[in-house]
């Protein structure tokens, strides 16, 4: 009896040891493709975001060059307003001179 229970002990814990890896190895498998799974979702996000940056980039970019377009269209308006209005004056100074 003492001998049929060392056995049984013996056999148990054999299958349990060769079990026990098989199990493991498993859940560690799983667990690696799970870990690979968020990886690649999070490079993905990343990869998302970093394109998203450089659309709101390029779009600052061309509100500012529009901005200065604008800006240099209203100097040149204002230049040639002010060479239109220096002209009317000189215009009047001459009639003025050549007593009208």
């Amino acid at each position: 009896m003492n001998n049929l229970i060392k056995t049984i002990l013996a056999l148990s814990a054999f299958l349990l040891i060769i079990a026990s890896p098989q199990g493991y190895s498993q859940s560690a498998v799983q667990r690696m493709d799970d870990a690979e799974t968020r990886a690649d979702r999070l490079e993905d996000k990343a990869d998302q975001i970093r394109e998203a940056d450089e659309d709101a980039k390029e779009e600052m970019e061309e509100l500012r060059d529009n901005q200065a377009d604008r800006m240099e269209d209203r100097a040149d308006q204002l230049r040639e307003s002010s060479e239109d209005q220096a002209d009317r004056i000189e215009d009047r100074a001459d009639k003025i001179r050549d007593g009208y």
